[in-house]
């Protein structure tokens, strides 16, 4: 099955055949394109053509929250969650939207999470950036906790791949073929870090260095005192608590095992 167009598009389509044996090609033609980036399928229709006419398979992770919504490239929960809608109406020339998320911005306020992991807190924990540094040290709140951990956060990311939105690196790292899932906690974000945040979902700018903590897992479950909103690609499902889960190999794509782009 070949699909040609963006990020929504090819969601559609893959959401269908998710379990299944037919490989999914896909010809890049959306703005971001982030399953083909993270995927290294060539921009240029030509060599994507030429990639599928090749007929490599690759077999993939997919996400799931509460065992209904699939994602392919990553959800979000909190304030990333209602943001991305309003970055989703500047991308289609609404520009009174920027408004809406200034002022969400400016009343935004950090939230407790309680991230229930399968595996204990130790095994999870990945590192912590403070700036473009990562801290050299593994907390040690975190080698003495047992599955579970409560963070105060901006928003928490949960990634199949590396990539959402406007190419935004929000799980540094993640990949897709490893049968796990990436989460990135966003950390003592000011006002206008968030701002810039947002301009970065919406117009694909950005220039600020995030303050995060990362873990990865099979299954993770995020509760709050506060209902906060949840997105998977883009898309609101709801609001915590909700259960991330990793499908390991649970979607065929034609490309290359390696993950070499075709020259164009």
């Amino acid at each position: 099955m070949v699909v040609a167009g963006g990020d929504g598009t090819v969601r559609e389509v893959a959401s269908a055949i998710v379990g299944g044996k037919v490989p999914l090609g896909i010809i890049p033609l959306g703005t971001f394109n982030n399953l083909a980036l993270s995927l290294r399928i060539p921009h240029v229709v030509d060599a994507a053509c030429d990639l599928i006419e090749e007929g490599a398979v690759r077999t993939i992770d997919v996400g799931i929250a509460d065992d209904r919504h699939y994602f392919f490239e990553a959800a979000g929960v909190g304030v990333d969650a209602e943001m991305f809608p309003i970055g989703e109406a500047v991308k289609s020339g609404r520009f009174g939207a920027i408004w809406r998320a200034i002022r969400l911005a400016l009343g935004s306020s950090q939230e407790t999470v309680r991230l229930r992991f399968d595996r204990s807190v130790a095994e999870a924990y990945v590192r912590s950036f403070r700036g473009v540094s990562p801290m050299s040290r593994r907390r040690k709140r975190f080698r003495k906790a047992k599955t579970a951990v409560r963070l105060r956060c901006s928003f928490v990311a949960v990634g199949n791949g590396a990539y959402y939105g406007s190419n935004f690196t929000v799980c540094p790292g993640a990949l897709l073929d490893d049968g796990l899932l990436s989460i990135s906690v966003f950390r003592d974000f000011s006002k206008q870090e968030l701002i810039r945040h947002f301009w970065s979902i919406a117009r694909g700018q950005r220039a600020y260095n995030p303050k995060l903590e990362m873990f990865t897992a099979q299954s993770v479950e995020i509760l709050s005192r506060r209902s906060l909103a949840v997105h998977v690609d883009g898309h609101p499902i709801g609001t915590t608590p909700v259960r991330f889960r990793a499908l390991p190999k649970a979607l065929r794509v034609v490309a290359r095992p390696d993950g070499t782009p075709t020259t164009p």
